[in-house]
């Protein structure tokens, strides 16, 4: 497996919050210093780059632009929308890695202008999406469409939905570096007594939206093995895309098992099954789309999410550990590096240094980003070298 030569040896969380540390800039800036730091690595070691350049000057976007205010010369940089955040510019990066386009690489950022409505209350509309925009259809009303069929196809229950709120939630409320930390301990009944705000999402049911950065680097395994930190491996990687981002309401029938078959490629590349997992860092945007990720990973058939939920194997000492962190219903949702977060997640567990929310003797993790309501999904299986 090519991945297999690559690393993650270096990651870095900025502070999280509603109000911004710095500028996008700075704040990217800080993602960047910390992640190398973390790696014992320098500026002048990176070759290869996957970091939005937010301005201002150079070329929005472009992530070459941070070659003059970082004064390095580089060799490879990614060059589409989500190239530098989470599973899919981490395995980007690492397939640059692997064929010899760079050698060591960063992926992340810092946070992106999230478009609001008048009021401040909903983040992804005005968008530009002709057949989106006019309805109101911003990022929770996409998710709530495909979690309403599958409730009125399985049964599923507004209380499996908020026993998985409510479990990962209050993983944050022990975590000193999330958003909601020491704001719990939740249970069913707060989740569902809070407002309905897309149905069958109550505000719970919903994460949280901060903003912040995030960095990873990679580099050879070869030369990870002599950084800081015991390397991570990236073993297995997969996407999957089903048309434009928003741009349409998601049907169930289309995009209600979107990402099994990158699962598939990840696993099959990696030689290991879901039951080699020892800890999962998936996508929460809501409640639902975890039930759903435990149908796609087939740790239950479909439609059988929500019993499995009941079941409380996902929950802190059960064998199947979802989000200890808090994921983005606690930790942070801060636009897109809130992806890069589940990939630092993952590989933090594996470092075994989570404190104390660490899964003991976690050796297999898996990473998810994004999910049914935008139409993509990038997962990658990561292990201890």
């Amino acid at each position: 497996m090519l991945h297999r030569d690559v690393a993650i040896a270096g990651v870095y969380i900025t502070p999280q919050g509603r109000t911004p540390t710095g500028s996008p800039a700075q704040v990217a800036l800080a993602a960047i210093d910390g992640a190398l730091a973390d790696a014992g690595l320098e500026r002048t070691d990176i070759d290869g780059l996957a970091v939005d350049w937010p301005g201002p000057g150079g070329v929005a976007g472009e992530c070459a632009s941070w070659g003059r205010v970082l004064n390095i010369p580089l060799s490879w940089t990614g060059d589409a929308w989500l190239d530098s955040a989470g599973m899919r510019g981490v395995s980007a990066a690492a397939s640059a890695i692997a064929s010899g386009l760079c050698e060591v690489a960063v992926v992340g950022g810092g946070p992106v202008v999230l478009k609001q409505s008048a009021d401040g209350a909903t983040v992804g509309s005005l968008m530009g999406r002709e057949f989106a925009d006019p309805w109101g259809a911003y990022v929770s009303p996409q998710f709530a469409l495909v979690a309403q069929r599958h409730m009125y196809e399985f049964g599923t229950t507004s209380e499996q939905l908020a026993l998985v709120a409510a479990t990962i939630r209050n993983n944050g409320h022990r975590n000193p570096e999330a958003v909601m930390y020491g704001k719990g301990p939740y249970t069913v009944a707060d989740v569902l007594a809070s407002r309905l705000v897309a149905t069958p999402f109550h505000l719970l049911d919903l994460c949280i939206v901060a903003t912040g950065g995030a960095a990873t680097v990679l580099t050879t395994a070869e030369r990870a093995r002599d950084l800081r930190h015991p390397p991570v491996g990236l073993a297995g990687a997969g996407w999957d895309l089903n048309g434009p981002t928003y741009a349409n309401p998601p049907l169930y029938r289309e995009v209600g098992r979107i990402g099994e078959s990158a699962i598939r490629r990840a696993f099959d590349m990696a030689g290991l099954g879901v039951g080699d997992v020892d800890v999962f860092s998936l996508y929460d945007p809501n409640s639902f789309e975890v039930i759903r990720q435990f149908e796609i990973l087939g740790l239950c058939g479909e439609g059988e999410g929500g019993p499995f939920a009941e079941e409380l194997s996902f929950a802190p000492g059960g064998r199947y550990p979802v989000n200890p962190e808090g994921g983005s219903l606690s930790c942070a949702w801060n636009g897109i590096q809130q992806m890069t977060i589940k990939v630092i997640e993952a590989v933090r567990q594996l470092r075994g240094t989570c404190g104390d929310h660490q899964v003991p003797g976690a050796e297999v993790a898996v990473a998810s980003n994004v999910g049914s309501g935008s139409r993509h999904y990038e997962f990658g299986v990561l292990v201890r070298s």
